[in-house]
């Protein structure tokens, strides 16, 4: 477990005083980091067998976004590893203790020397502190199912350096803020989920690809220039119905 206290910036809100949806995607996988850091057992095994996390899907589900100025409280816990996949749920809460927004998120471990995702010798898994996941969520499947049908091209981006990580390919919560800039103003959600299917690096063109499902969900697949899949991206109510 590992949890962090901020105050939400100004840097971090937009126009109607409430956090940014990406940047509160981004304090919770600063809290991911942080909690890998805390694992020195893992952490050095990692590095002694070429070893990394990737973050393969995730799930946000939002209840309300804190407003500037909040001090609001990030935690995450390893709460299952399972084959080759790590489970983590991490929440933001406010000073009350109250939920503000929810994520599930699935990495898998993956081998650089490799290049394939490998599973955990058990003896290591027993050295991980797996916690009960304390605040339930409704987690759907990882894999986001592709729409049949038309699809309308988005505004395509090339990635610049300014949009990469410290493993040199586009951050996570990247992908989060170019389709949810690219989303058509009636697209209304309270719940992101997104697949991750192959790094973008420096150079790319990522083309967005949107869907409009008939429950009121919009999926976007962004490509690259050949069609080959980046991530798929859902943005839906928690409260609809499926399809």
């Amino acid at each position: 477990m590992h949890e962090i206290e901020r105050t939400v910036s100004h840097s971090q809100c937009g126009p109607d005083g409430r956090m940014k949806l990406y940047a509160a995607a981004d304090m919770m996988m600063d809290c991911c980091q942080f909690q890998e850091c805390g694992e020195r057992a893992l952490r050095d095994y990692f590095l002694a067998h070429d070893l990394a996390v990737f973050l393969v899907s995730i799930q946000y589900d939002v209840l309300r976004m804190p407003r500037l100025n909040e001090t609001v409280r990030t935690r995450v816990v390893i709460y299952d590893c399972q084959s080759i996949y790590g489970f983590r749920r991490i929440t933001i809460k406010d000073a009350d203790g109250r939920l503000c927004m929810i994520a599930n998120g699935v990495g898998a471990f993956f081998n650089f020397r490799e290049r394939r995702a490998v599973r955990l010798p058990a003896e290591e898994i027993r050295t991980l502190v797996i916690d009960p996941a304390e605040d339930e969520m409704e987690c759907l499947p990882r894999r986001i199912p592709l729409p049949d049908g038309p699809s309308t091209a988005l505004e395509a981006v090339r990635v610049g350096a300014s949009r990469l990580d410290v493993n040199r390919h586009l951050t996570s919560t990247e992908y989060l803020a170019i389709a949810q800039d690219r989303l058509p103003e009636d697209v209304v959600f309270d719940r992101v989920r997104i697949e991750y299917k192959m790094q973008a690096k420096l150079g790319d063109l990522l083309v967005p690809r949107l869907h409009r499902l008939p429950s009121g969900a919009a999926v976007v697949r962004m490509e690259n220039e050949d069609g080959a899949l980046h991530a798929v991206l859902e943005f839906s109510k928690r409260n609809a119905a499926p399809g």
